[in-house]
């Protein structure tokens, strides 16, 4: 499929309803409702953008390995993103970031629509996603002081029968560690879990509707 052929597809995709919440529930299954319940705990605002763009007739999509640092999300893959700041919009977040963490200018992007919200217990974020493209293949430049290394990825990839595998994975909680067997999306090799295989999973199933 060329790469004019699957924008018209996402934007087509974004006229129905969204997945939502049941998409995130299969690569999210260990979270329980009381834990992703946000309305009292005053979450911090961040957004991301899943940048799609062209590459040698092919589409497709960048993730970052964030660098190693003191902190909840040291060392994932994720979406280029970050904390709002005063009097930004969402989406106007979500596009300083990207310009910040890989270098694409957002006058490059253009915005096709948001995901659904996805709260993230262990730092308390509520995540606002949102999906673009470039209509060219970027250049781009990892920001040294927060991403380790960028991670381009075939769309296609996220369409193989056997992309959703299982780990098992140890998380603290007040009562002790606790082992969960977690999906996670295997891309490039790659463990994608948490917040980043939530809303893929989400714009996956859009895409196979």
């Amino acid at each position: 499929m060329d790469f004019k052929t699957r924008i018209n597809i996402i934007f087509q995709a974004f006229d129905l309803p969204l997945p939502g919440k049941q998409a995130h529930k299969e690569l999210a299954p260990y979270r329980n409702e009381i834990e992703l319940d946000y309305k009292n705990k005053n979450p911090k605002i961040a957004s991301t953008l899943l940048l799609i763009y062209p590459r040698d007739g092919k589409t497709f999509f960048c993730l970052i390995e964030r660098q190693e640092y003191e902190g909840t999300h040291s060392n994932q893959i994720s979406f280029p993103g970050g904390k709002n700041e005063s009097g930004e919009s969402m989406k106007e977040t979500a596009l300083r970031e990207t310009m910040e963490e890989i270098g694409v200018d957002s006058i490059s992007i253009n915005i096709i629509g948001e995901l659904t919200q996805v709260f993230v217990p262990p730092s308390n974020f509520l995540i606002y996603p949102f999906v673009g493209y470039c209509d060219f293949t970027p250049v781009f430049k990892a920001s040294e002081r927060e991403v380790k290394r960028i991670i381009e990825v075939n769309i296609e990839e996220l369409f193989k029968k056997d992309v959703i595998k299982i780990k098992k994975m140890s998380f603290k909680k007040s009562s002790g560690n606790v082992n969960f067997e977690v999906p996670y999306l295997d891309l490039n090799n790659k463990i994608v879990w948490g917040a980043t295989s939530v809303i893929l999973n989400e714009f996956r199933k859009m895409l196979q509707l």
